[in-house]
């Protein structure tokens, strides 16, 4: 059955600047708008516009969309702490673009699908991955198809009622284009990979420009606190080595000198990640790179020698507790403790830099266990070490327990975007409240990393800022517990 087509010559795709509504802002490359953007390819004209990129106002954002004037607006956030200025962002569209069609997708309609449909100003949701689905819809949409059912994970309205269509991932990951970097908004890739990076140490290169890329999705493993299974899926799905290699070429001939592996497992095919250093070497001696995390366990001297090699010099490895009991009955992570400080040790020794990771505040830990992630956190030969509040998020076992038991405060879900930030603690048991969460990750951080002036100096260098920003760092956490006062701070500066 075929309705009138409709007139979808021009596309928008584009993110909330997520600082709108006091939000942490990210100036790092728009990857998935732009990889949105090959797979429509010559279906239609599309424009990538993020509004982060010079922390563009909402007046300067709705005088673009005027301008543009886009038939389709698609609209992606990251994560569900944005669901707030997510929803303002479409309702900006709507209300500055009457007769757009919106697609909302990205993590919150995957992972919170009866939250997001809520929003009656969007008129499709794509849960899951959109690279299949997306240029799917833009094409029954100009043929007028009015059967959408055979898209996968689109939610939509077939007279007042509201669709779910199975969502199923890409099980080739090959036959996705490379990014289309072409035009983001009169923008070049290069404009982007040379916005230097703050506070995040895996935002921070040691030569730019930068870039970033995925190169394989899922994760085997069932850490309570992860919603990864619902996004990518718990099952690793991997580009070929050729594949990566084919796009770092790429990326090479537009200027970049390092990228970031923002892979949940990148390490996962030992040979295949090694087929892709070897081919850096031999392609692109001159390359830097690193993974946003490293999957520790998998460590061992011939795998370090080679990452250094290939031009890695930083580790960013999650280890979550300092307490095996929490690790193996509570987190669910395969990590032997015993293991940890000698490959810490021999990669230090072979000059990495290491941020090591820890999370506390879960349901069925303890006081005295919480006080021993500190001290094993210490004890360990690590540059830098960040420590987490367990945060529930939707689709994920930590929610399920927290929801079971009463952890939570009344309206959790409804106000997501106010406690999220892994700052901020909410889960109250017989052991521990938020507050006494956020005090003690809050001083413990600040005592176990800037205990010397040489420590300091270090720090402020793998975060990318100067000791006056890491002094300002420290004072705001202090004071205020959490994360989200660093607003204006956050914000990149463009490299000289």
């Amino acid at each position: 059955m075929a309705t009138k087509p409709k007139k979808i010559k021009k596309i928008l795709l584009t993110q909330p600047n997520y600082a709108w509504l006091s939000k942490r802002t990210w100036q790092f490359p728009p990857y998935t708008l732009c990889l949105l953007k090959a797979c429509v390819g010559r279906m239609a004209e599309t424009v990538v516009y993020d509004p982060n990129f010079g922390n563009v106002s909402e007046e300067e954002a709705v005088k673009f969309l005027k301008t543009t004037s886009p038939d389709l607006v698609g609209i992606t956030s990251v994560s569900t702490e944005y669901i707030e200025v997510t929803r303002h962002t479409v309702a900006l569209v709507r209300k500055h673009l009457p007769n757009a069609v919106i697609v909302l997708g990205g993590v919150i309609p995957t992972v919170m699908p009866e939250e997001a449909v809520k929003d009656g100003n969007a008129d499709y949701w794509i849960l899951g991955e959109g690279e299949l689905s997306f240029p799917a819809l833009v094409e029954k949409l100009q043929k007028g198809v009015e059967d959408l059912s055979g898209i996968n994970g689109l939610a939509w309205r077939r007279g007042g009622e509201l669709l779910f269509n199975k969502s199923e991932f890409i099980p080739d990951l090959d036959k996705i284009p490379f990014p289309d970097y072409s035009n983001i908004s009169g923008l070049t890739l290069r404009d982007y990979g040379n916005i230097r990076g703050k506070y995040t140490p895996w935002l921070v290169a040691r030569n730019y420009p930068t870039a970033v890329t995925i190169t394989s999705r899922g994760c085997p493993y069932r850490c309570v606190f992860c919603a990864g299974k619902t996004v990518t899926g718990d099952k690793v799905r991997f580009r070929s080595a050729e594949n990566v290699l084919a796009e770092i070429d790429s990326l090479c001939a537009q200027g970049t000198k390092e990228i970031i592996f923002l892979d949940d497992h990148f390490l996962a095919d030992r040979n295949r990640a090694v087929k892709i250093m070897k081919g850096i070497i031999k392609k692109h001696p001159g390359l830097t790179w690193k993974c946003a995390n490293v999957t520790v366990w998998l460590l061992d001297e011939k795998l370090l020698r080679l990452m250094r090699k290939s031009g890695c010099d930083s580790l960013f490895i999650s280890i979550e507790s300092g307490v095996q009991r929490i690790l193996k009955e509570v987190i669910h992570k395969p990590i032997h403790l015993e293991k940890i400080p000698p490959i810490l040790r021999l990669a230090k020794s072979l000059g990495f830099k290491i941020v090591s990771s820890f999370v506390i505040g879960f349901p069925g830990e303890t006081w005295d266990e919480i006080r021993q992630t500190f001290a094993f956190s210490e004890k360990l030969e690590v540059d830098m070490v960040t420590f987490h509040i367990a945060t529930p998020l939707p689709k994920t076992e930590l929610m399920d327990i927290c929801l079971r038991d009463g952890l939570l405060p009344k309206g959790h879900l409804e106000n997501i975007s106010k406690h999220a930030g892994y700052g901020k603690g909410f889960i109250t048991t017989k052991d521990f409240t938020p507050f006494e969460l956020e005090v003690v990750r809050s001083f413990e951080w600040d005592r176990i990393n800037f205990s010397s002036g040489e420590k300091k100096k270090a720090i402020a260098a793998i975060c990318g800022i100067t000791a006056e920003e890491l002094e300002d760092w420290r004072v705001n956490t202090r004071r205020s517990l959490g994360v989200n006062s660093l607003v204006k701070n956050i914000l990149s500066s463009p490299a000289k």
